[in-house]
């Protein structure tokens, strides 16, 4: 069904968060946001705790911290593990992930996939 969501002008929603939809919204002739700025820079992101967002929307959830090393990132999608997108790792506090083999898991499921690259290298 996510392949038929479509919005009017074409904007296909599936596309969005495939690679090619994130290339396309950095690509030539189109300025850098300051959140591609960041990610290029490899600004600082560190984990601050459970808990709503801050008032720059910049409280990253644990795992988000841990697979991109506490630096800032804004890749989804298809730069993320399938296997791990679908346990939802970003929905998990500190507490589920400090369950027996989640680390392991996470980190696993990040080196099959990437290592030893990293997929901000080819954004």
């Amino acid at each position: 069904m996510q392949g038929a969501i479509c919005y009017p002008g074409g904007f296909e929603l599936d596309r969005e968060w495939r690679e090619s939809g994130q290339s396309a919204r950095r690509g030539a002739g189109r300025s850098l946001s300051e959140r591609d700025r960041m990610q290029d820079r490899r600004d600082p992101l560190p984990f601050r705790g459970d808990g709503e967002p801050d008032a720059q929307g910049t409280r990253p959830p644990l795992a988000w911290t841990v697979i991109w090393g506490g630096t800032y990132s804004n890749l989804y999608g298809e730069y993320i593990p399938k296997d791990t997108l679908r346990w939802g790792y970003v929905f998990w506090d500190t507490v589920r992930l400090a369950g027996p083999g989640v680390w392991e898991l996470l980190e696993e499921q990040w080196e099959d996939e990437w290592s030893p690259l990293d997929p901000r290298d080819f954004s």
